[in-house]
């Protein structure tokens, strides 16, 4: 029932202006302290001089961060050492053997978080969140969806994108890839010609072991390894050479095919990359390189605490989205993939990077692996 008040309000509507007006102040001020806050830190991340970043192997990503950071934040130097994920925590477990603490924030494929933070190499994220346009779990989808460690502590996630297989629709038929769904793996034209990131080296086909295993029964899973004869290869740039020269039909590996191919598609290379649709059954959601977490006992604590909340700020975010052509988890950001890759509102997808699901995707891995050895005898 609303009652009337005078100058046709009502009641209700005072209420919720009143609180309105409250909780206005409240984030004014919460703003102010941001702001006041953000000046310290700038200034005390100046006298610090400088940031050490451990960085994923995406050029795209890394071109992006220097650039805006150096704009933004001339006086502080961002060092960024891209390092296979194999040999990050072994570099780190030696340097604090020998008392050396280098690196003060790491960016790269979950799994070494998950590692990292086993030898106690990490520190607790959330206090690094100080802007409130920050620090709001609605946000980013809430905090169980930021965060892919099982304590939703250390590991948070910044950008996801959807993982299909990506096939050359001048080579196969988007008709039939739409009517087989992920069984298009086994039409016999694509024997020797679909190409796998090795999954035992990290990066992008390690997730594709723990896709076939959830849409694939074993025995179909053996049977696309030793009959379908995938290529496996060490480097996934060769996954991107070998679609670009036409001798992979379909690919198994980087889920952002279309921005490391564009160097072929201005050369004039005819190709028509698709994934097979954005489906929830026929995707996974992967995180990319696009996981972050600061190393404990950092060397430049200001500068890093500077750098977390200026890279999850909305601008940053939408500039870090279009270039590595990965969504930003922020919701406030606008999606930056095409039809094929933007998720089904309201639909579930499976992050084979989640510690949860770690032991599935390392059993997925060994079974291939497996798989492998006894297709070679």
């Amino acid at each position: 029932m609303t009652i009337g008040i005078s100058g046709g309000i009502s009641r209700l509507s005072c209420w919720a202006i009143a609180a309105l007006l409250a909780i206005a102040p409240f984030a004014a001020s919460h703003a102010e302290d941001w702001s006041a806050e953000r000046a310290k830190l700038v200034t005390a991340a100046e006298q610090e001089g400088e940031i050490q970043l451990f960085s994923q192997p995406n050029l795209a990503a890394r071109n992006f961060i220097s650039a805006t950071w150096a704009k933004d934040f001339p006086k502080i130097k961002l060092s960024i050492t891209a390092t296979p994920g194999s040999q990050i925590v072994g570099r780190v477990r030696l340097e604090r053997q020998s008392g050396k603490y280098l690196w003060d924030v790491v960016m790269t494929g979950s799994n070494i978080g998950f590692d990292m933070v086993k030898e106690g190499f990490v520190d607790p994220f959330a206090p690094e969140l100080r802007d409130p346009a920050v620090n709001d779990p609605k946000i980013w989808g809430g905090w169980d969806q930021a965060y892919v460690d099982n304590a939703n502590t250390y590991v948070f996630s910044t950008n996801f994108a959807l993982k299909s297989p990506v096939y050359n629709a001048l080579k196969l038929s988007p008709d039939k890839v739409k009517k087989e769904g992920v069984h298009i793996l086994f039409d016999p034209g694509l024997k020797g010609k679909i190409y796998w990131h090795d999954p035992n080296v990290p990066g992008p086909g390690a997730q594709f072991a723990f896709y076939l295993a959830r849409r694939l029964s074993q025995d179909e899973l053996r049977r696309f390894i030793t009959e379908q004869k995938p290529v496996f290869v060490t480097d996934q740039n060769q996954v991107i050479d070998a679609l670009a020269h036409g001798t992979a039909w379909l690919a198994l590996g980087p889920g952002n095919s279309h921005a490391l191919m564009e160097p072929y598609i201005k050369a004039g290379v005819p190709i028509d990359l698709r994934k097979f649709g954005n489906a929830p059954e026929l995707n996974d959601i992967t995180l990319g390189g696009s996981t972050i977490w600061v190393m404990k006992n950092r060397p430049h604590p200001n500068a890093a605490r500077l750098f977390i909340n200026w890279l999850l700020s909305k601008d940053i975010q939408e500039g870090f989205a279009k270039a590595t052509e990965q969504n930003s988890r922020r919701t406030d950001v606008p999606s930056v993939a095409e039809a094929d890759g933007t998720p089904v509102p309201g639909a579930h997808y499976v992050a084979p990077q989640d510690e949860a699901n770690s032991a599935a995707l390392d059993k997925a891995i060994a079974e291939v692996g497996e798989m492998r050895k006894a297709a070679q005898h």
